[in-house]
């Protein structure tokens, strides 16, 4: 039976909360099973000084692997209500992730499913204009970014 996740509070000290998350996320890869099952997230949130953030199922996990970081100062007892950290959650629009070149996957509309690739991007009406991938000729087409979802990146 898994055990249901929870976000635990890190103290750090003010100014290196990306260190010690780095060193979070190093020490987690580095031990494996069943470290990188149990820890679901970590997050730094700029606008909170002194402390990250980690979805983990068990708390003696989070504590062990804080154990000699270096500017940590140890896990806050209890837990964070999510609600606490979604104010600081922001969904970035697609649109501002998207270049000339890159590729996509149209996820609404008419072409969904469909790949291509990235020729126009007009961030005033957030419309893309693209070339089908999976098409006999490639003719591009203009389709609403919301639309998009970015696969990867172009040259």
């Amino acid at each position: 039976m898994k055990r249901q996740s929870k976000i635990y509070a890190i103290k750090t000290m003010i100014g290196q909360e990306k260190q010690v998350l780095e060193m979070f996320e190093r020490r987690v890869k580095a031990k494996g099973e069943p470290y990188t099952s149990a820890i679901k997230a970590a997050i730094w949130v700029k606008d909170v000084k002194g402390y990250i953030f980690v979805e983990a199922e068990d708390p003696a996990l989070v504590d062990e692997l804080l154990q000699g970081v270096r500017h940590s100062r140890g896990r806050v007892s209890g837990f964070i209500d999510p609600s606490e950290i979604d104010k600081y959650l922001v969904v970035k629009p697609v649109i501002e992730s998207l270049k000339t070149g890159d590729l996509v996957e149209i996820i609404g509309g008419p072409f969904k499913s469909m790949k291509g690739r990235v020729v126009a991007v007009d961030r005033q009406k957030s419309e893309v204009t693209l070339e089908l991938l999976e098409s006999v000729s490639p003719f591009p087409i203009t389709i609403y970014a919301e639309y998009l979802r970015k696969i990867e990146g172009g040259v």
